[in-house]
């Protein structure tokens, strides 16, 4: 009888961490119940507390993906087509409705901040320049001689009011320890206990605080690393991020060069205008 319990136990157990796993990929409960057309044996209602119960931080921001965001005004930026021209070729999967991105172009433009941003450099300790990079396999494939996906630092959106240990905690759940989260055993211990960021980098529309978490040996094991956005997680100089013929995502190397100087010179706040919005004040919408 004890076997049986224990194994029903088992079995919801399961149950759960695959519904957890399921929102940390699709980032939505109602993105969720969609792709699994509705035939879940779990209320919606049932789905957000067991969320909030999980301990997963609940995603911020548009519905529209920030990386898929900054791949549509990277690519507008380069090829400097007219935006309409460039919607026609994004695949079904692409999200962003094209008055969404008139309207961030516009927001560039004048110079309007209206969503928020999490950035993490993280680094061993006493390894202030070899950082955490993955590759970025959130955008959608739009074939304009562009490679898909991009070397990549954590990052999401955020909410402007809530404390930056959630912000930080969401971008460690949704983008380095998916999979730990799943389990619970995600290392919060790695979040100080009073994060200032070193950086505010303006991108898109985007105000994104950037942090640096420093991580001990013990959670250095690359088989933690995990998530449903970005993959091949690794550390990288920050030299050879600044040199890297790959493609980057736009922001990165900005928030690289600052970083170099804050390892310098901790006690100073950097403000910058990403060299995207840069470009994009000479797009024509």
């Amino acid at each position: 009888m004890m076997f049986q319990e224990t194994e029903i136990r088992e079995r919801e157990n399961d149950f759960y961490k695959n519904i957890i796993r399921l929102y940390l990929k699709y980032g939505s409960v109602d993105e969720v119940f969609r792709v699994t057309n509705y035939d879940l044996p779990i209320s919606y209602p049932g789905m957000h507390h067991l969320i909030k119960r999980w301990g997963i931080i609940k995603s911020a921001g548009p519905n529209s993906k920030l990386s898929e965001t900054l791949t549509f005004l990277t690519l507008l930026s380069d090829n400097q087509i007219p935006m309409e021209r460039l919607f026609k070729k994004l695949p079904p999967s692409f999200k962003t409705s094209l008055s969404t991105m008139h309207r961030i172009l516009h927001n560039v433009k004048t110079g309007v901040t209206r969503r928020f941003g999490t950035a993490l450099v993280i680094t061993p300790k006493n390894q202030k320049n070899s950082i955490l990079m993955g590759e970025d396999i959130t955008p959608p494939k739009i074939e304009l001689g562009k490679p898909t996906g991009s070397k990549t630092l954590p990052m999401t959106y955020s909410s402007d009011s809530e404390d930056p240990k959630t912000s930080i905690l969401r971008v460690l759940q949704q983008e380095v320890y998916s999979e730990l989260a799943v389990n619970k055993n995600i290392p919060t211990e790695i979040i100080p206990e009073n994060p200032k960021p070193f950086m505010h980098l303006s991108i898109a529309d985007i105000k994104v605080s950037v942090y640096h978490l420093e991580i001990s040996d013990n959670f250095l094991n690359s088989n933690d690393f995990s998530s449903f956005k970005v993959k091949d997680h690794s550390f990288i100089s920050s030299k050879e991020i600044l040199l890297s013929k790959e493609v980057v995502r736009s922001g990165v190397k900005e928030i690289i060069t600052k970083y170099n100087e804050y390892i310098k010179d901790e006690d100073k706040i950097y403000e910058q205008v990403s060299e995207l919005n840069l470009a994009l004040l000479g797009t024509t919408s």
